[in-house]
């Protein structure tokens, strides 16, 4: 009975320990956001367990939403959060397009794989990188995007997606602590809040793309 007591105690320290910690996580993650909120003219932050939070709102008078993403999937090397910055503005291109830095094939946050055709990089597009979609026909003019390429000069940059809906950047934000995922397998970033100048990088980059891509549809449709 004794052993039978001492096991019990020892598990429901355990479960107090684990939902502890799993609040503090939360907690800690749901102030992602907090020092960027100043550049949005409206915004709604979600969270769902202890996962980062997912933020949508207006910013410069567009629909926009900003996802962290944690990414553990790649074999033998450090988890890594990436930002998923998207802005939603249609445009009347229907093809998927996709270019992909450095592309390691467990991208899983990218729809790089789902994409059939691979296009020739043009001049002044990152080098080292996959450029996909799944129409050719119905991509935008490609001439359109590269005055939109210098955001990738900074290298840690990952991704652009261009579809009918808008426009989408990834960049990576932090590598997790490497001794802490070598030696217990914990995911645990040195960082706690997101860089506002980043966050507006990102978005003034995405508006930038999309407005242009939507003002010379506009302009091909009066001519």
């Amino acid at each position: 009975m004794l052993l039978y007591a001492v096991a019990l105690v020892a598990i429901t320290l355990l479960v107090m320990l684990y939902r502890r910690d799993r609040a503090r996580l939360r907690t800690q993650r749901a102030q992602f956001f907090d020092r960027c909120l100043d550049l949005f003219q409206s915004y709604r932050v979600t969270q769902e367990g202890p996962t980062y939070p997912l933020l949508s709102g207006s910013y410069r008078s567009h629909d926009i939403r900003l996802e962290p993403i944690i990414d553990n999937m790649a074999w033998r090397k450090v988890p890594v959060l990436w930002l998923r910055v998207t802005v939603l503005k249609p445009n009347p291109y229907n093809a998927v397009m996709d270019l992909l830095v450095r592309p390691g094939g467990v991208e899983v946050y990218s729809p790089s794989s789902e994409l059939d055709h691979h296009l020739p990089l043009p001049v002044g597009w990152p080098e080292q990188a996959l450029l996909s979609t799944d129409n050719p026909q119905s991509i935008p003019p490609l001439e359109l995007i590269t005055p939109h390429m210098a955001v990738f000069a900074d290298a840690y940059m990952k991704e652009l997606v261009v579809t009918s809906r808008g426009v989408r950047l990834v960049r990576m934000i932090w590598q997790a602590n490497r001794l802490n995922y070598a030696l217990l397998r914990e995911i645990k970033f040195e960082g706690t809040h997101l860089d506002p100048a980043v966050a507006k990088t990102l978005l003034d980059a995405a508006i930038d793309l999309a407005d242009a891509l939507s003002n010379a549809a506009t302009v091909e449709r009066a001519a």
